[in-house]
Formats: structure tokens, sequence, C-alpha cells
């Protein structure tokens, strides 16, 4: 749709444009309501339709939304849940079709359209198919015509009011959690919730997330002029408060119509409504090297705003949402300005997620109110950069948003504790990662099915070191700068994988994995680098100094995973006196090398920065200390005749020797003992085996000898 294109020439014409210090304290308690929203949408919150399908392409595009939606009605419910919602709203879009069409296919479930008027002519009700399976549509007796048209639809929504439009009324129960106050609806509560393709369940729209287009959004509630401001229903929304009028029908009812509207573009999963009675603070984000800063409007229930206590028994808003300013503080250094003129947090429960980064109003669950999600909190401020100002072109490519926003959360903790906090954070998403993706399992990232688009193991854990690994490839000075420069290249539209990967080909050419391989292997494939030491030795050179050699091996397996990661390997060799720092490219199966000590080895450890999503078992292998092979009175060789091979062996004393034969992966293919007289000559027939290296080891109670040979 609203696309960017960029020529060669632009992309090297642009300009690369190049923290908050303030310690949190994240509590992290072990209690069911933590638990139960402990990250934005993912599966923890089993809110899946199997029944959905990936969006298609459209046959129009939406440049406007004029929405009016009456939600008098469901808030005429007193303190009772109903079977069935309504409510009557009007959506006015301007769109382009893409092509002529005498049938057009607009999105909508759970209402009745009731009418549609067409650049100002009304369509008979037979041209109009009701919504069936999500969609609905009208047909024309003539194709409109590839230029801008004004639509105006009538509807009424019928439904449960727990799909896309939700309602609760006040004192309805919500949950128990021991020992922590009420967990009750405290004031009537209505709200939309989109992500992914719900936005359909509470107006006719064009849903999909590569149409964005401007949006004003206009809600009437009741109002009551013998009361406060904040005991009556407000409304937040997307944008810009333009308008709050009163009115009133038939002389008596009054209502509030509240007017919101925002230049920037956004799609209909972003677009949010909540109305409640709400008390609203407001806290400031300083830009850095400025005098300006951001408003953070915040809207929670009055008994939120009250809360004192700051150990999580009970909500306290103005405690839990304090840290947001030095979120946003601390991303402009990273990806430039903030994108849009404010930010905002309206709390809700019942809420099925986490938090949704509802474009500069972001919904968060009433539970982040304890304190508890400060990292919750950062992945939403995180997507209004990644999400909301970039927004991925389909929802096969959401590890673009997601992987960003758990990316950010450690970047968060980077702001204020250094890059060990931030490796800390990302060592957790890795374990999570790994926890959920036992025995490769878990789906590749890119292209994953809608109906699974929230699973934490990939779209957000998985995704988020995709960030990372590039960050560590390429190094900070280059990683940033590119970065910046997609966000701003992409900024208010869409962007997908290739577009992604080709700003960092252009910008930052060259890394030590090729771009094509990087992306394939971490994101179109299943699982990820398992590696071991199958050799792991010291010998003495001829200056009696010690050095290391070793072979590690990537032993993964599964349906759709790389036999061969290729990835910048390190590996930390710790002496006794001294720590060597290996640096290769693992670009095969297994990965043979030597380092020199200054003293005799301690331990090796397999990537030790984390700078790789992998797991390594560093205990395996043949390993053996100097100590053993000082204290060998053994001498040993193979010997080859033909097809045929031999062990000899000659001990400067009596020895009992155990044989083992081992190929790469440690395994052991071949086991024989015998004794060995003093100065006694032993040959030893080795099996026929299939061409390959092996490893022989040669045991006594006097130490150990291993050899390498080629069948």
């Amino acid at each position: 749709m609203k696309h960017i294109f960029l020529s060669i020439i632009q992309f090297a014409c642009l300009c690369a444009t190049l923290v908050s210090q303030q310690l949190p304290a994240i509590l992290s308690p072990e209690n069911q309501e933590h638990k139960y929203h402990v990250c934005s949408r993912a599966h923890a919150f089993d809110k899946v339709k199997p029944e959905k399908t990936l969006s298609t392409t459209s046959d129009i595009d939406v440049l406007t939304y004029d929405l009016f939606m009456d939600w008098r009605l469901p808030f005429a419910t007193v303190d009772t849940v109903m079977p069935t919602y309504r409510y009557s709203g009007k959506n006015t879009l301007t769109f382009i079709p893409t092509k002529a069409l005498s049938t057009t296919i607009m999105n909508g479930a759970t209402m009745n359209i009731d009418s549609v008027k067409l650049d100002g002519v009304m369509l008979p009700k037979a041209a109009i198919q009701q919504p069936e399976n999500g969609s609905w549509s009208f047909t024309l007796t003539q194709p409109i015509t590839l230029d801008t048209h004004l639509l105006d639809i009538w509807y009424t929504y019928i439904g449960d009011a727990k799909n896309g439009f939700y309602y609760y009324p006040k004192g309805m129960f919500v949950r128990k959690f021991q020992g922590l106050d009420s967990n009750f609806v405290e004031e009537d509560l209505a709200y939309v919730m989109s992500q992914p393709e719900d936005a359909r369940y509470w107006m006719p729209c064009n849903d999909r997330p590569d149409d964005k287009a401007r949006a004003r959004i206009t809600v009437r509630v009741p109002f009551d002029s013998t009361i406060s401001d904040t005991d009556n229903i407000r409304v937040t929304s997307n944008g810009d408060l333009m308008s709050m009028n009163i009115g009133s029908e038939s002389g008596t009812s009054l209502y509030r119509d509240f007017s919101f509207y925002d230049t920037t573009l956004i799609p209909t999963y972003l677009m949010v409504v909540n109305a409640s009675r709400f008390v609203d603070f407001t806290l400031w984000a300083k830009i850095p090297n400025s005098n300006d800063s951001i408003p953070i409007y915040n809207y929670v229930w009055k008994k939120d705003f009250e809360g004192k206590k700051t150990d999580g028994s009970e909500y306290n808003a103005q405690h839990a949402l304090s840290y947001t300013p030095s979120m946003i503080t601390g991303y402009i250094p990273l990806f430039g300005p903030y994108p849009f003129k404010t930010y905002g947090h309206t709390a809700t429960q019942p809420f099925w997620a986490g938090g949704m980064e509802h474009q500069r109003m972001s919904t968060i669950n009433r539970t982040w109110l304890r304190g508890w999600s400060s990292n919750g909190l950062a992945h939403e401020v995180m997507h209004q950069w990644f999400g909301d100002l970039v927004t991925c072109e389909t929802w096969g490519e959401i590890w673009l948003n997601e992987g960003a926003g758990t990316w950010g959360e450690a970047l968060w903790y980077e702001t204020w504790g250094g890059y060990p906090e931030y490796i800390a954070m990302m060592r957790t998403k890795r374990n999570d990662y790994l926890r959920i993706n036992a025995g490769n399992l878990q789906p590749p990232i890119f292209g994953i099915p809608i109906e699974n688009v929230f699973n934490y193991a990939t779209t957000y854990a998985k995704a988020s070191w995709v960030y990372h690994m590039l960050r560590t490839m390429l190094g900070d000075s280059i990683f940033y700068p590119t970065i910046r420069t997609y966000l701003k290249t992409y900024a208010y539209g869409n962007a997908n994988t290739e577009q992604f990967k080709q700003i960092f080909k252009i910008l930052a050419p060259n890394p030590a994995v090729p771009y094509d391989i990087y992306f394939d292997q971490w994101l179109m494939k299943r699982g990820h680098p398992q590696l071991k030491f199958t050799v792991l030795r010291e010998h003495l050179n001829d200056k009696n100094e010690p050095y290391v050699h070793f072979v590690i091996r990537q032993t993964q397996s599964g349906k759709d995973v790389p036999e061969v990661f290729h990835f910048p390997l390190t590996i930390a060799f710790i002496g006794e006196k001294d720590t060597i720092q290996y640096n290769t490219v693992m670009n095969s199966l297994s990965h043979e090398g030597y380092i020199k000590l200054q003293s005799p080895l301690k331990k090796a450890l397999i990537d030790p920065r984390s700078d790789i999503l992998l797991e390594a078992d560093t205990a395996s292998g043949m390993y053996v200390s100097m100590d053993e092979l000082q204290h060998t009175p053994m001498m040993a060789k193979i010997r080859g005749f033909g097809d045929d091979m031999y062990l000899s062996i000659q001990s400067a004393e009596y020895s009992h020797a155990f044989i083992h034969i081992h190929d790469l992966t440690g395994a052991t293919l071949f086991t024989e003992q015998c004794w060995v007289n003093t100065g006694e000559f032993r040959e030893v027939e080795l099996p026929k085996l299939p061409t390959g290296m092996y490893i022989v080891s040669i045991r006594t109670n006097h130490g150990v000898q291993l050899l390498k040979y080629i069948q």
C-alpha cells in the first residue's frame, strides 16, 4: 500500500544519525497474578483463533477513517453481564480501489450492516451482503473507477462484548489472588482490542496491517451534569482530543462525545478506544540534549491512582508507571526522535493480554500497576518505534515488531544498569526459548501461521535474539546507525523482512556471516546451533609451553533445522594464569583449532559473552589435562598397511591399557584392553571404520595419550 520506495542512490545519501541512570527496584514475586501477565500477548493467554487465515492482497487502499460509535447502550446495563450487547455506529471511509471493482469486499463481524452510501448515493439493501466469516461486501451495477471514493457505512454491533469490543460492569468479580487487594471491576468499563485481526469485530474496515490510514474516532458515552468530571465516564483513544461536546436527546438524557484525531497514519489493529470513570495524571519524558519533554498521559481507576504501597500488595499506578519517562529517554539516542506528539497508558481489567502498543496510547493490564512489570512497559514503549512508526507488512513478518519489543526490554535494562544487565535479560529470553523449544519443535520465526502468531518462543524470545546477534556481529557503531536509517526510511509506513535485510546489505556490507545466510537460518528455519567439544586436550611444544588442541562440532538435528549454522564463534580458554579468547566464524559441521597458553588449562567456555543463540555442552569431549599427559610413561602411534590400521604401544612400566576409539562427535566406536609389559612393543589391530577422522585414547593407571588418525 503506502510503501516508501528508495533507490540505492538514495540509500547512499541517507545520513546515519547517531539515559537515564535511574535504577529501578524491579520485583519478581512468585505469584499467580504476575505469572499470568508476564509478556504482552504471548500464548500464556490462550487467545488464538484457528479459523483465521493470513491477510491476502486487498482490492482497496483506505486513506481515512471517520468513525463514530454510540456506546450509551452498553453502559446502561446495571451490575450484570448481558448475553448480548448492542451499539450503533457509522464509519466514513475515503479509499482508492486498486483495480476496477463491481464488488467491494471489506471486513466486518458480529454486526449488521444497516445501510451503505457510496459517493453520495445510497445503495439498495439487496446490494449489501451481510458479514460472514469476517467479511462483507456490496455489489454495484457499474465498476467503480481508480479514483478516490467516499463510503458511508451505518452499522449495528450485536455481540457478547468478549471479542474485539469488550464490556464489563462495575463490581464484576475478576479473579482472586492470595494476599492481595480486590480484583473486581472498579468502574463500568468498555474498550476495544484488535490485534491481530479483531478490528472487524467492532467496526467495518479494511482489517490488515499494511493498509495505514488517518483516523478520526468519536465515541458517545452517558454524561451526568450533577457530578464531577472524574465521576463521569471518560474516553481515551489515539491522537489528540479535538473536542468534547455535551448533547441531549429529547431534552432529557445527556451524553458526551469525545472526538480524537491524529495526522499520522495508523493500521486498524493499533486503533483503540477505552471508556470508564478514569482518573488521569501526566508524566514527562525529557528529550536528551533538549529543553523539551514528551507528555505521557495516564488513565487509571481512582483506587489505583490513590494506592500508596510499593511492595505489590495493592495497585499503585503512580509508582508502577514512574519509570516510563526513562524508557522513552533511553530509547531516543538509539533509535532517533520519539515518533509521536504524546504517549500514554490506559489500564484495564479484565484484559486478556499483558499490554498492547496502541499508537500513542498503550492499553495495559491493571495487574501491571502492582509494579511488577517494568519490562512489559518498556516492551510497549519500544513498539512506538518498532510496530507503530514502522509496521510489519503482514502478520507473517510480526517478528519485526515483537522481536524488537522483546529486545527493547533488555535495552532498557542497559540504559540504567549497563551491558551486564542487558545481557542478563537477553540470557533470560534465551532460556525461555530453549525451555519451550525442547526438541526443536517450535515453528520458524518467519511466516508463522496467524493461529500461532503470539508464540512466545519464536515470535518474541528467539526473534529478540535476531536483533541481538546482528548487534554483536556488526558492533554498535555500525548496527545502530543502520537501524535508525531503517526506521527513517519506512517511517509511518510498512516494512517487510526483505526490506529490513536490504538496508543492512547496503549500509553495513561484508558482515562475518552473509545476510542471506543469516536471515535464512535464523528466520526461515527452525532451531539453533548445539555445540560440543569432541576433543579438548593439552600438549607441550618443543619449548615445554602448553597449548590446547580442540575440535568443536555442531550436533543439532530435526525437521527444517540447518545441519550447519553459520555464526561468529568465541571460545574462552582459561588457564591458571591467563585467558585467551579464540575467535572464528563457524561455517562447517566441525572446527579444529590450536591455542597457546602461558599456563595449564583450567576450563574452556563456548560463547562466553552470549553473542549467539546456542546451546553448548562444554563438559563433553575427551578432555586430557597436562598433568595426565606429563605422567604418561607410554609411547604410541598409528601405523597403516594398506586398508589395515594398527595401534603400536610401548610402555616404560608394566601397564593395563584401556583403548577407545571415538568419532568427532565423541561417540565411542571401539573398546579394547590389554596388558603391556615393561619395555614390551605391543600392536593392536584397529577395526575397519567408514572413511573419516577418529581419535584413539590409551589410558593407563599412569596417564593417558590421545592420537588422531584418518581411516
